[in-house]
């Protein structure tokens, strides 16, 4: 995430002047020797909410599974659970975004934190439901109402972000990336932790208690949003431009592959290694998010020296050979054993790969928008934010959905192996893309400040609708 900040930091620096005016915080002027106490405080007081708000998505991969499964669940409606979180967060987060100006940047924070708690909270009770139909229809109510409160969260704090760090938006956001990340890593330990110690509604109570505590401190700190940045525009304008798609469909394969595992894991370790506890199952868990969250900076290093499409290929195939070790293939289990180190060694794979791939993305379609005309400022940002989030949301909305399926139907190994087979054809894929686009000199992607070519434009702000981009952990 480090390195997505970095990257975008390039990107705004240009720009930052035009950007600052009309973004208003009341009471608080930047500081431009450094920080203001209401900037910094903001700033922590936002990265602990995404801290939270991630923390509290990942801790019922652990042992919602078998949870389900003993009040009538199948493994597809299991896998449905994970995924329709993020599915509502893709369509309601550009939603969202188009009324911020009307509902207010502040309010909607405050809203969707107190959602987001009071969810967590009401889904620890749901133990307590009938089996079958019943409680099955509660699980999917409770995690609509609280991916609201989510997409809420994360559109209403890029506003308030943007606003009050207006010279150092990618700087103020990276902060909330990495936040996000480090809840990605610690939430399936945490709940592992947290159910070992008081069964299925102690990691839902704590959660949603730590949630609403914040709510009410973000209260008092953070400041009133006067005006509010606004992003003209659609993200259908990128669809335009050739390579957008091939990108677009990567990051949701990335968000697919990171969500994968969400409901099949567990189930296939209590499985075959009965003797793994819930906590360390929820060790297990955050193996791979922790080694991206470790190597993040290496890739962003290599995506430095400008090797993008070199890390998107290798890591698509990476990602492949991880899938293929988990299981492991069927085909392969006559020389590679099932055992509990490798399928951590899988893991590290995993994490090591879909970071390579994630982190170079982002500029890529930066990269590709400008060339194609969009401005060098917070619009485009703007665009390419909603673009990433939409297409990771989707992702991750297919990859639990699907992996649900897919288990029940062939077994956990052929499942695992075609999600590896999925990276393994969009690596083939990026590959000819690359090589094709550097057949005709273009790519790496050319300046347009300094291309002497003539760019196809491709008019950013052709649509009356109006989006917000947001960013999600």
């Amino acid at each position: 995430m480090e390195a997505i900040s970095k990257g975008v930091d390039q990107v705004q620096d240009s720009s930052s002047s035009s950007r600052s005016e009309g973004l208003l915080v009341s009471n608080d002027e930047d500081s431009k020797n450094g920080w203001t106490k209401k900037q910094i405080l903001t700033a922590i007081t936002l990265s602990l909410m995404y801290l939270a708000q991630a923390i509290s998505f990942g801790i019922i991969s652990p042992f919602y599974p078998s949870e389900a499964a003993k009040k009538g669940a199948s493994s597809v409606v299991v896998g449905l659970v994970f995924g329709v979180f993020e599915l509502v967060i893709f369509i309601t987060s550009p939603i969202y975004g188009s009324f911020i100006q009307e509902i207010g940047a502040r309010y909607m924070f405050l809203s969707g934190s107190f959602l987001l708690g009071g969810c967590s909270l009401a889904f620890g009770f749901l133990d307590r439901c009938p089996d079958g139909v019943i409680y099955i229809v509660m699980c999917f109510i409770c995690r609509t109402v609280e991916a609201n409160g989510c997409a809420m969260l994360a559109t209403a704090s890029f506003a308030i972000m943007a606003s009050t760090f207006p010279d150092n938006v990618g700087k103020a956001i990276g902060i909330l990336e990495i936040f996000g990340g480090l809840g990605m890593v610690i939430g399936p330990a945490v709940g592992g932790v947290l159910y070992e110690v008081g069964g299925f509604l102690v990691p839902f109570a704590v959660m949603g208690g730590v949630v609403w505590l914040a709510a009410i401190i973000s209260f008092f700190i953070l400041p009133k949003i006067e005006a509010v940045p606004k992003v003209s525009g659609s993200i259908l304008s990128l669809f335009k431009i050739p390579g957008c798609v091939i990108v677009y469909i990567i990051i949701s394969c990335c968000g697919a592959s990171l969500s994968y595992l969400d409901p099949t894991f567990s189930p296939f370790i209590q499985k075959f290694f009965p003797w793994v506890t819930i906590e360390q199952i929820g060790f297990l868990c955050m193996v791979g998010p922790g080694v991206y969250a470790l190597t993040a900076p290496v890739s962003g290093y290599i995506c430095d020296k400008g090797y993008l499409g070199s890390l998107v290929v290798g890591g698509l195939f990476l990602t492949a050979i991880a899938f293929f070790l988990l299981g492991p293939n069927p085909l392969l289990s006559a020389i590679i054993p099932n055992t509990v180190v490798e399928i951590i060694i899988a893991s590290v794979i995993l994490g090591l790969a879909v970071g390579s791939v994630i982190i170079p993305v982002f500029p890529i379609i930066i990269n590709l928008a400008r060339y194609h005309g969009f401005e060098d400022n917070l619009q485009t940002y703007g665009l390419v934010s909603g673009f990433f989030n939409s297409s990771f949301s989707l992702g991750a909305f297919l990859g639990p959905t699907a992996a649900g399926y897919l288990a029940g139907e062939v077994g956990f190994a052929w499942s695992s192996s075609t999600c590896g087979f999925l990276n393994a054809a969009l690596g083939l894929t990026m590959l000819i893309y690359v090589l094709t686009m550097r057949s005709q000199g273009k790519w790496p992607i050319p300046d347009p400040d300094e291309s002497p070519e003539e760019t196809t434009s491709i008019n950013a702000t052709s649509s009356n609708s109006k989006l917000y981009g947001s960013i999600n952990a």
